[in-house]
């Protein structure tokens, strides 16, 4: 073979490398553009199936928070319910003579609103009862709170001696014990579902409505 001949067979194996890479460049370029092709899709779909989800999940819990606020709002019924048939005994021995009951009283006044469990009156006491199916110290707190408020939304009691109660089936966080240090009557119901008073003879009530009331110890 002459050195023309080898040059030229040389340069035809260059020549088929150059077409070689250039083929398979073109088709690691196509299979990189279906694989691109491939992954935005998977992402489409991911993205679809994801807002799909994202919908169930906010449409459940929209479920989940009815039954739960029906549950709690009826189950606080029947509480109220329980407590309210014994419960004015118990206060008249502690001569608080209450003879009259007012269910869920509601004021609103001046964009704020205040809502009682239960009001219980007579001609010049009353004892504001709030009716949890669990107490906790929040809670007792919270109704502390709203004690306060209690002549600016009824004015109309004015002059009434004001105790207050809560009544609850459960006690966490020794709730009950926090509840008689800030002079309440602590209710709970028995097995029979029958009321009873978890405050003995030391305890002393306060009256909220009285600037110089002594609250209880314990």
């Amino acid at each position: 073979m002459t050195q023309v001949e080898i040059q030229q067979a040389v340069e035809s194996i260059w020549t088929l490398f150059r077409e070689t890479d250039r083929r398979l460049d073109q088709r690691v370029a196509e299979t990189d553009q279906r694989l691109d092709q491939r992954i935005a899709e998977t992402d489409r779909r991911l993205d679809r199936r994801f807002e799909a989800t994202e919908r169930e999940i906010a449409a459940l819990s929209a479920q989940t928070r009815a039954v739960e606020n029906l549950f709690t709002s009826q189950w606080g019924r029947l509480l109220e319910a329980l407590v309210e048939p014994g419960v004015v005994e118990l206060f008249q021995a502690w001569g608080i003579a209450v003879n009259r009951s007012l269910e869920r009283p509601r004021v609103r006044r001046g964009g704020e609103e205040l809502e009682i469990d239960l009001l219980l009156v007579n001609g010049d006491a009353l004892v504001v009862v709030e009716v949890k199916s669990t107490l906790r110290v929040k809670d007792v707190r919270k109704f502390l709170e709203d004690l306060k408020k209690f002549p600016e939304f009824f004015p109309e009691y004015r002059g009434y001696r004001l105790f207050g109660a809560v009544a609850a089936l459960g006690i966490d966080e020794s709730a009950d014990r926090y509840a008689y240090r800030q002079g309440l009557f602590v209710l709970t119901l028995g097995r029979e579902g029958l009321v009873t008073l978890r405050n003995d003879s030391g305890f002393r009530p306060k009256d909220f409505a009285a600037d110089d009331s002594v609250g209880g110890s314990g």
